[in-house]
């Protein structure tokens, strides 16, 4: 795993729209339009059913149109999509052929494993939530704070002692941030300023002054996700590596996990996770199974409901809120809302769940710093909840 300096990792982070502005061009090789078939996913021994697309009440047709369009380049820089229906893998494409900039972050070789930029975060939600089940934690109401050991804080304010490992989950911190006003890797953002000026990035994130009470406004903060991961290692006295590998990974027959580091060897869990498409769909159905994978209960039915539920509200084009490190959300079907809730990354690395539908789809892209990241929702919209219908 590669210590890198997250001034790099943090320029690439999620944007408010999760769809990112301005930036270079799609990277990874240029693709050469093909007419798509179909063909069922292999069952490679990696803990998926696997079936067809017409035994689980798929369109077919509407996804062969969809993919053909990704592969012409109608959705530019997909680099994989996976489709899963009832506990099923019905689709499974590996698109990209290259590697990107982000692999050596991971000194990834291996195209079908992907960087997860901030769906990491859901992971590392994840594993607080199995350190509660287990009883390292005792709750998200514990002070985080009293979840570190540093002799003391600047800025030091009474408020900080009453912030929640909650808070930090839902991004209600209070501390002064603002990484979406500047861009990220600018002089003013502030990302870039804790990552420039620090190596143990819990340390500086705690430090920050408060600017309003723990727990009312909700700022989006990378640093605090990481900032949950060290919380999470001085819990379980182990690496948090470790940590997952044992208790998420292995249950989901994940094998091929890699985590990028941050400058003090942590895990870097608000960016730096790399995983495999068909196993971004495995987290994805262990949400929408309750915390179940394979007869196994990897995480408590009650983390992934407060996961999942709205702590936050929002008005946004498809979310509607923020629960603990997901977010939540709708799509519109024949006027019906169908509730959604997601993991998001940037350049596009989603994980989508419709539990009424049984529906789990996972996207990796390429779409760094463009608007198409955002594409996802609408062929969501426009094609996999239709043909799902």
């Amino acid at each position: 795993m590669t210590i890198f300096r997250l001034t790099t990792v943090l320029t690439v982070i999620l944007s408010l729209s999760a769809c990112g502005s301005g930036g270079d061009a799609p990277t990874g090789g240029t693709r050469q339009p093909v007419e798509y078939s179909y063909s069922m996913p292999s069952s490679n021994g990696d803990g998926w059913a696997v079936g067809h697309l017409d035994d689980h009440n798929f369109d077919s047709a509407l996804i062969v149109t969809l993919m053909n369009s990704i592969h012409d380049d109608s959705f530019p820089g997909i680099d994989s999509i996976a489709i899963v229906r009832d506990g099923t893998l019905v689709l499974a494409e590996q698109i990209r052929q290259d590697l990107d900039q982000f692999d050596a972050w991971a000194n990834n070789t291996d195209v079908e494993r992907h960087v997860m930029h901030s769906t990491s975060k859901s992971v590392t939600s994840a594993l607080i939530g199995i350190a509660i089940d287990q009883g390292y934690i005792a709750d998200t109401d514990v002070l985080f704070y009293d979840m570190f050991s540093y002799v003391s804080y600047d800025f030091w304010d009474p408020r900080k002692a009453q912030m929640t490992l909650e808070d930090a989950l839902t991004m209600r911190l209070g501390l002064r941030w603002d990484e979406w006003t500047e861009p990220y890797g600018t002089p003013n953002n502030t990302l870039t300023i804790l990552s420039d000026n620090n190596t143990d990035f819990a340390k500086a994130l705690l430090d920050l002054q408060l600017v309003s009470d723990p727990g009312s406004n909700y700022v989006y903060n990378t640093a605090a996700t990481i900032a949950i991961g060290q919380a999470l290692e001085n819990a379980v006295g182990v690496p948090m590596e470790n940590f997952a590998e044992l208790n998420l990974f292995a249950p989901l027959q994940i094998t091929s996990a890699r985590w990028g580091m941050t400058p003090n060897g942590l895990p870097n869990g608000g960016s730096g996770l790399f995983l495999k498409t068909r196993d971004m769909a495995k987290f994805g159905q262990l949400f929408i199974n309750d915390g179940v994978w394979q007869g196994q209960q990897v995480v408590s039915a009650q983390w992934v409901s407060r996961s999942v539920a709205p702590h936050v509200t929002l008005n946004w084009s498809f979310t509607s809120g923020y629960g603990f490190q997901w977010w939540v959300g709708e799509f519109g079907f024949e006027g019906s809302r169908i509730r959604s809730y997601s993991t998001r990354g940037y350049g596009g690395q989603y994980i989508f769940c419709v539990p009424d539908l049984g529906l789990v789809v996972a996207f990796t892209g390429q779409n760094y710093g463009e608007p198409e990241a955002g594409q996802v929702f609408d062929i969501m919209q426009d094609y996999i909840i239709p043909a799902a219908n």
